[in-house]
């Protein structure tokens, strides 16, 4: 999270706010990797559906799960 004290602090969440439950690991390094691996610039490119909701973990190739 950004913290808005007019420099570039940030902080980590690693449970979540609500329950208190530990939040997943990260996915976003595996997203990235696995646009390019398809040839999508994540920047240019639209990006496909199911790389936008929850469907997105279980749409990557089962040697990347971890």
């Amino acid at each position: 999270m950004i913290i808005h004290d007019g420099g570039t602090s940030s902080s980590t969440v690693t449970f979540c706010p609500w329950c208190g439950r530990r939040l997943p690991e990260a996915q976003r390094d595996r997203w990235f990797e696995e646009l390019e691996r398809r040839g999508i610039d994540s920047w240019e490119d639209e990006i496909p559906a199911e790389f936008e909701d929850e469907r997105r973990p279980a749409s990557l190739p089962q040697e990347q799960r971890g």
